[in-house]
């Protein structure tokens, strides 16, 4: 074998393995992004008694578990872990972890959907309380929604810490402002074909299985204000 032949293969060799390595890595942030995600419960007292809270149990007291519900469980679940310390109840019961209170919470949402609604009312019982504030940016309603509209702020009435939590652009596969066109179309136009509305039921379980599936730093922006 010739020098010129031996420098050939040795070239081919690196390329070949910087395209594995590039390969591997585009793969791993594939499964980074797409990857299920376990939601796990959801720990807090009421006055004294400690409940866990599913995913489950929300979808059966608002009827199903539809993106609203997701959106909602995880924005609080979220919520928790930056203004309280994470919750695992055998820790806490030794002076690590803390637990929230159902009463510590005011919530303040942008978006009008009845599933986030029921997922913070069933957790905490904000809107019991009158402590749950539905603030509907400008030009917007139920028909008439944009991404202005998934913006939650959740408050630690003990401590007044607050955290201010919104859905990312990229969540939405063609982009939010057509599939909150095609939602309008689908739910509020009675023109809607059926060939439409099944378009924006397909998207919307795509949507839901995002919110499921992504992990926090895909699926949500935020900003503390401690």
């Amino acid at each position: 074998m010739n020098k010129t032949t031996k420098r050939v293969l040795c070239l081919t060799g690196v390329i070949t393995m910087g395209l594995l390595y590039l390969n591997g890595e585009q793969l791993i942030a594939s499964q980074n992004l797409e990857q299920g995600y376990e939601i796990s419960p959801i720990f807090i007292y009421d006055e004294e008694e400690l409940l866990e809270i599913s995913l489950e149990d929300v979808g059966k007291y608002h009827g199903d578990i539809c993106p609203c519900v997701v959106i909602g469980f995880r924005v609080t679940q979220f919520a928790i872990s930056q203004l309280w310390k994470p919750a695992r109840p055998l820790e806490e019961e030794a002076g690590g972890d803390e637990i929230p209170k159902r009463k510590d919470f005011r919530i303040i949402s942008k978006f009008p959907g009845q599933g986030s609604q029921d997922a913070f009312e069933f957790i905490t019982r904000a809107k019991t309380r009158d402590d749950f504030i539905l603030e509907l940016p400008e030009g917007t309603d139920a028909a008439n929604i944009s991404l202005d509209n998934c913006v939650f702020i959740i408050i630690r009435k003990s401590t007044g810490k607050q955290i201010k939590i919104w859905l990312k652009e990229e969540v939405f596969p063609e982009g939010s402002e057509k599939f909150f066109n095609l939602r309008k179309k689908a739910k509020f136009d009675e023109t809607a074909t059926q060939k439409e509305k099944e378009k924006f039921r397909s998207a919307k379980q795509e949507l839901k299985q995002r919110f499921m599936d992504w992990q926090t730093d895909n699926l949500f922006g935020f900003e503390r204000r401690f």
